[in-house]
């Protein structure tokens, strides 16, 4: 029988002062560009098309997908905020209620499909030179020798599929773009959240440990039942202040914190099951209580990009210049927005106004670019047939 697995990663590889640091996401979106730059060298190699165009277009995508995804993000799910904190648009860090380095928070896929398809556009029709010393600048149109739009476009959805792959995997690291409760054994308890509140919601708790328990507990409405193993710091504590943590502010969190209540399922009315004990003179409270094992769509999206990725790559491999153009452009947007259409139904909304509308955000996104796939690959396929007639 499947099981569900706790997990509980360091978002943050590694950290030095005033916040600043290396995050698995963005190790893992930085891999998406390196890696996908390669394969995009290969392919223009194998096609006689210069090195110097893939250099050039993996510079396109990289300021598309950055520029796209953080504008999709700003108006797609958090515009009010942003309309009054605007210079926190472009800048990763927040001025309230403290200046502090924040990193870029909100990244919205949709938005990257956009401004990556406009960037295909821009670079295959026009020609962009930069020179920073002196600064010059010249934008004039000039279309690119056999790399037509969807040319270009049908050889970066291989490259985007791929970096889609890595991005989930980084959210996954991030244990954010949770799934819904899957009420069984199968799935993931993320549980970073339920430690960092916890630890930085007492000073007096020096950590905290989520373990597996066997209890079979009444009413789990399908939750696992785990032990929250709480040591406090060996400040002199006697049992009756632990005791007293528990029984008032621990219960009060449980059932307040949102991001303790996504993730631990109990109830104000029941008191709380726990035992205390003494270890090297610091007490541990271990309390019994329900996890909420969610679906890992972060893992879900991943490995569809990645079979996306390679059903893309052995078709670009098999076929080369046999493809009609814009084939591949338009069964991209098919599989990956009608699989992420699917997707949102296992999917926590991600903003609170989701909640009332009949598809979240995601949905409405994903249909016109479904359709727009399926547009395109009907007036290739038409045009196709009546060259072979």
């Amino acid at each position: 029988m499947l099981q569900y697995i706790i997990w509980n990663p360091d978002p943050i590889i590694f950290q030095w002062g005033g916040g600043l640091g290396v995050r698995w996401y963005s190790l893992f979106f930085a891999l998406a560009f390196l890696v996908g730059q390669r394969i995009l060298i290969y392919m223009f190699k194998k096609e006689g098309k210069p090195i110097r165009d893939a250099d050039t277009l993996v510079i396109f995508i990289i300021l598309g997908t950055i520029l796209g995804a953080r504008l999709g993000h700003v108006l797609f799910y958090d515009f009010d905020y942003f309309l009054h904190h605007p210079f926190e648009v472009f800048l990763p860090v927040t001025f309230e209620p403290t200046f502090k380095f924040i990193g870029y928070q909100g990244m919205a896929s949709h938005g990257a499909a956009i401004a990556i398809i406009l960037s295909v556009y821009l670079y295959a029709n026009y020609a962009i030179w930069l020179k920073l010393f002196p600064f010059q600048f010249q934008f004039k149109k000039q279309k690119r020798d056999g790399q037509s739009f969807l040319w270009v476009a049908d050889r970066i959805v291989i490259v985007v599929a791929l970096a889609g792959c890595f991005i989930r995997l980084g959210n996954f690291t991030n244990s954010e773009i949770i799934g819904k409760p899957t009420h069984s054994q199968y799935g993931v308890l993320f549980s970073h959240d339920i430690v960092q509140s916890l630890e930085k919601g007492s000073t007096g708790i020096d950590h905290v440990r989520i373990l597996k328990n066997n209890t079979d507990l009444k009413n789990a409405y399908g939750y696992q039942p785990i032990t929250l193993a709480i040591t406090f710091k060996n400040f002199g504590f006697q049992e009756k202040d632990i005791k007293n943590y528990v029984e008032k502010n621990l219960q009060y969190l449980l059932t307040s914190d949102p991001y303790l209540h996504d993730n631990v399922y109990e109830t104000k009315e029941c008191p709380l099951r726990y035992t205390i004990s003494q270890k090297k003179g610091a007490y541990i409270a271990n309390i019994i209580t329900l996890g909420i094992v969610r679906h890992p769509a972060q893992l879900y999206e991943s490995l569809s990009m990645l079979f996306v990725f390679l059903f893309l790559f052995y078709w670009w491999q098999r076929q080369k210049g046999k493809i009609i153009a814009g084939t591949l452009f338009s069964t991209f947007l098919i599989f990956v927005f009608g699989l992420r259409f699917f997707y949102e139904f296992i999917k926590e909304n991600q903003v609170d106004f989701e909640a009332h509308t009949l598809l979240n955000m995601g949905q409405w996104l994903s249909i016109p670019l479904v359709m727009m796939g399926v547009v395109i690959l009907i007036i290739l396929l038409k045009k196709n047939k009546l060259k072979n007639i």
